[in-house]
Order: C-alpha cells, then sequence, then structure tokens
C-alpha cells in the first residue's frame, strides 16, 4: 500500500505539470519510486543476555518444575539481591519456587511485581527474618486457596516455623499435589539433631494420617543429611528407610560428589525433596541449581545455599 501511494501520489504532480509527458516521464521511474517507498525493515530484536546463561538451563512447558531455595536472609544486599534473583528466576524459568529466610515482605513484593506472570503466597513468622513464601507462575500453575495452611503451628520445638501447606494444579499435565514448604531447626549438637528427628516423625504421622492418598511434596531447608544408614546416623531415617511410600529424590546427590551440594559453604547437602510414593512414577530428575558458577558473587549477594529443582512429567 505504502509504494501504491507513493506512486499515485508522482502520478498527480506529473499531471497538473505536463500531462502529455506523464507516460514517458513516469514510466521508467516506477520500479525506482515504489522501491524507494518499500517499508524498511526493522532491525533484528536482540536476545536478552542474562549473566546465568551458561549454568542455567530454563523450564519447559512440557514438564513440571518446582524449586526450593533458602534465600538467606532476603535481600542480603537490598536493590541488588532483588535485581540478581530476579534475573536468576527469569533464567531458570521453573513453574514454582518455595522461598525460606525472606526477611523482608516489602522487598518480596518488590521481587515479585518485577516479574511478569507471577503471583505469590506469603507467610508471616512472628516478625522474624525467617518468613516462608511461593512465588507461582500464573500461566502454568493453578492454587487452591482454600487448601492453603500452617501445620504444627503449636509445636514450636519440633518445628521452629511451622511448615507452610498449599494445593496446586499444573494446567497442561494436569498433575495436582500438596506442596509442605519447611524450615527445619539449624546447627549441630544432640538437641538440635533430636528437634529434627522429632519434626521427621511428626511429618510422617501427618503424610500417614491426614495425606494417606495424596500425591505430596515435602521441600525445603530439611538443615541435615540425609544419607545416613542408621537411626542414629540419619535423622530422617524414618522416612528415608520407608522406600515403598517415601522417596527422598535428591538421595543420588547427597550421596554423590560434595562439589554438586545445595549448600557449599560448609559443604553439606541439607536442601531436601521428598516425595510420597503417588508421585514416583511422575519424576524425571533432580537437580543442584548452581548459579554461583556463573556469578561469583552468588554467596555474598544473595545466599549461601543454591537452588534445588525436581522436575516431573
Amino acid at each position: 500500500m505504502p509504494g501504491n501511494f507513493c506512486i499515485f501520489a508522482y502520478y498527480h504532480q506529473a499531471m497538473r505539470f505536463n500531462p502529455f509527458k506523464i507516460l514517458i516521464v513516469s514510466l521508467p521511474l516506477l520500479l525506482a519510486i515504489q522501491q524507494s517507498c518499500k517499508k524498511i525493515p526493522l532491525p533484528e530484536k536482540k536476545e536478552e543476555v542474562s549473566v546465568f546463561d551458561d549454568c542455567i538451563t530454563p523450564g519447559s512447558k512440557t514438564s513440571f518444575e518446582i524449586v526450593t531455595l533458602n534465600l538467606e536472609g532476603y535481600p542480603k544486599k537490598g536493590e541488588e539481591t532483588v535485581s540478581i534473583v530476579q534475573e536468576l528466576i527469569n533464567k531458570a524459568d521453573p513453574d514454582i519456587i518455595a522461598f525460606q529466610e525472606i526477611a523482608s515482605e516489602n522487598d518480596f513484593s518488590a521481587l515479585v511485581d518485577s516479574l511478569d506472570g507471577w503471583e505469590s503466597i506469603f507467610y508471616t513468622i512472628d516478625e522474624s527474618p525467617w518468613n516462608l513464601a511461593y512465588i507461582i507462575k500464573s500461566s502454568e500453575i493453578e492454587n487452591d486457596d482454600s487448601k492453603t495452611r500452617l501445620l504444627f503451628s503449636d509445636d514450636s520445638y519440633a518445628f521452629p516455623r511451622p511448615p507452610f501447606e498449599i494445593f496446586i494444579t499444573h494446567k497442561s499435565l494436569k498433575i495436582s499435589l500438596y506442596l509442605i514448604n519447611i524450615h527445619l531447626k539449624c546447627c549441630g549438637g544432640t538437641v538440635n539433631e533430636d528437634r529434627r528427628r522429632d519434626a521427621s516423625e511428626k511429618l510422617q504421622s501427618y503424610l500417614t494420617s491426614q495425606r494417606m492418598d495424596d500425591p505430596v511434596i515435602v521441600l525445603g531447608d530439611y538443615n541435615d543429611d540425609i544419607s545416613g544408614k542408621t537411626y542414629e546416623t540419619n535423622v530422617f531415617y524414618n522416612l528415608a528407610s520407608s522406600a515403598s511410600d517415601y522417596l527422598f529424590t535428591d538421595m543420588g546427590i547427597a550421596l554423590g560428589s560434595p562439589g554438586y551440594w545445595s549448600y557449599p559453604s560448609y559443604p553439606s547437602h541439607i536442601d531436601h525433596i521428598l516425595i510420597t510414593d503417588e508421585l514416583f512414577s511422575n519424576v524425571d530428575t533432580t537437580m543442584v541449581l548452581m548459579p554461583d558458577k556463573c556469578y561469583p558473587g552468588y554467596r555474598y549477594t544473595v545466599s549461601d545455599h543454591r537452588p534445588v529443582e525436581i522436575i516431573l512429567k
């Protein structure tokens, strides 16, 4: 259309001045005029470059990606932390993330507002820096608000931070499940180990009595190892040894090289993903993401924990 308009305009002007010469003058120039009026193509849009390009693989629309990440008193470095966490989430592009240690609800809201197509569920724990939260990709995940609740809120010995349960559905894969976000008692010593062992036994009791036939994932900062082969060496032995009912999908990581563990500064592997038997056939893989390999300041700007991701299909 722009080319035709230009030819018409030239023809009209030529007719005004010398109608008898219009064919002689215009015909040799028609092609040149039309070419000169063609729309100039816009330059190709450059792909966005991320600092995490070489160490993080984005999620897929054909799978269900769930991540747990302790953000160590988010945001450690204020706006700098908010910005780099946003970049990490955009690059990893999972379907849902369970967070531990969100110290500032305002800064968490700023993060969610900076993300396109995400919503959040936030839980404040006594105005402490240990708050739990989820962010959910709205296009992929449906959240049932009526099933959101805290567990063991009256048992601060086993659960200093009450587990945070939600119920979600992956829209395209039609996989529905309960997520339980946990952050158990930290540190060494017999008393702390006993508190984590107590939490493990109470979690199993809850899953048996309240979620017997439900698909459940318990994920988060367990603050202890899962690789011990006895009750004395593994505070989660009751769960790890019940192979027909439960599976730590990151057990292979726990038994593997320390270079792939979730808590590299110790080093140890303390961030885990436990699933119930209803989901055994859906597991594709579990991995520890390593953003620190691309971003050397990760430890001091973001967290001393790495993200752990499970992929379901």
